[in-house]
């Protein structure tokens, strides 16, 4: 039960500050994945017991519409003419691009909505891994030269400023986005790039503050907020909610007040 509640706590937190439903999931998908059925159910529940509550207490803080009667001139009028005829349906129309498409789960059956990650009833993982058989492809020299540019076989490192120490991840080799953050004793759940003994608690980094992905097609590392308490940035600008942005080589990525210099290395590079 703890675990189930750290994760619990760790959605929570991303929510309340400002993270997706789908990217506070996405961001705990590794942990969630190590939990069995009955544990999903019950996680599941828990999420949305959580978000019902959530979405009643918002109801509950907007003002009501006051709706105004008839009167006067505009009432006598209204009942003195004839009402207009009714407007005919119009004929249907073909099915918008954007329209909702529904997939049902493989363990429960009951119907979510495609883009969702996990199944609202049990909590079972509904997307599939990007395929790994894809063809690759060599860069070429101009591609090299785009410092947005990160390939196949390319590594992300990650240093804080003012130390020698240095993170690296190749996020192009995960089935899971890359989650940077700290640890804390109170919580089994940990980031993959864990800040803690860089002071992050005390420079106001997030448990799970960012996270990070790769695009094939753009041969691109991708970085989103996940709702953290003070913020994301690259190079002084901050990474807005729900936003997503594409690291380059040589950016600074600050999380709160601890900076990481950002770097990218190639395959068949002089260090």
């Amino acid at each position: 039960m703890n675990y189930i509640q750290d994760i619990l706590n760790e959605y929570t937190g991303m929510r309340d500050n400002g993270a997706e439903s789908k990217a506070a999931l996405q961001a705990l998908r590794v942990h969630i994945e190590k939990l069995n059925k009955s544990q999903r159910e019950e996680l599941a529940a828990l999420i949305r017991n959580w978000e019902n509550q959530n979405a009643a207490e918002k109801t509950r803080s907007r003002p009501h519409s006051v709706i105004k009667p008839i009167i006067g001139k505009q009432a006598a009028t209204s009942s003195a003419e004839p009402p207009a005829p009714p407007v005919p349906p119009a004929p249907p129309a073909s099915q918008p691009e954007n329209a909702i498409t529904w997939v049902a789960c493989p363990n429960c059956g009951k119907a979510n909505q495609r883009h969702e990650v996990f199944c609202y009833a049990c909590g079972h993982l509904l997307d599939t891994t990007r395929g790994e058989q894809n063809t690759k492809h060599f860069a070429d020299a101009s591609d090299l030269m785009d410092a947005g540019y990160f390939g196949a076989d390319s590594v992300l490192a990650l240093r804080a400023r003012g130390s020698t120490e240095v993170y690296e991840v190749r996020p192009q080799k995960s089935d899971h986005e890359i989650i940077v953050g700290r640890s804390s004793s109170g919580s089994a759940i940990a980031p993959d790039v864990d800040l803690k003994d860089r002071q992050a608690a005390d420079l106001g980094v997030s448990r799970m503050h960012l996270a990070l992905r790769y695009d094939p097609d753009q041969k691109a590392i991708l970085v989103s907020d996940l709702g953290s308490a003070n913020g994301t940035y690259i190079n002084g600008q901050r990474v807005l909610p729900k936003e997503v942005r594409a690291l380059h080589h040589g950016d600074e990525l600050r999380l709160g007040r601890l900076m990481l210099i950002v770097s990218f290395r190639h395959p068949g590079e002089q260090i």
